[in-house]
């Protein structure tokens, strides 16, 4: 009885870019926060320098991984298509510290919450903002 309504929704093309691209962020995500506990809990680096650093090399995943698998690009110009996805991604790095930043000195959280909610904000935003500008057909 739900299958019928599932298998019509995984027929949009949009639904399964989504889903692809949530896995995406998955390992992203997993690269992201073993990275930034790594650099605060063992090397003790200020959360937001650890948070840049870590978020960082998440993004060189991310890229390879919706570029070939999510998105199925093959623009001839990938400089050019890395260059867009640097840029929805500096963005994507400008929200999560800022996030973080009120979410820690503001709202006085501890900083594992506010990477979640981070993380769960800049999710939406590089979804859309690489669908509609970075891997656009």
């Amino acid at each position: 009885r739900y299958i019928k309504p599932v298998n019509k929704l995984l027929k949009r093309r949009g639904i399964r870019q989504f889903i692809k691209f949530g896995i995406v962020g998955a390992s992203s995500t997993i690269i992201d926060w073993g990275i930034y506990l790594l650099l605060t809990r063992i090397f003790h680096l200020f959360y937001l320098m650890a948070k840049i650093l870590s978020f960082s090399v998440a993004v060189l995943n991310s890229y390879i991984w919706n570029r070939r698998w999510t998105f199925r690009s093959n623009d001839p110009k990938r400089l050019r298509e890395f260059i867009k996805f640097l840029t929805i991604a500096m963005v994507g790095v400008v929200l999560n510290v800022l996030i973080m930043y009120i979410a820690v000195e503001y709202l006085s959280w501890h900083d594992i919450y506010g990477l979640f909610l981070a993380t769960a904000i800049v999710l939406f935003w590089n979804f859309l903002a690489n669908k509609y500008f970075t891997f656009k057909s």
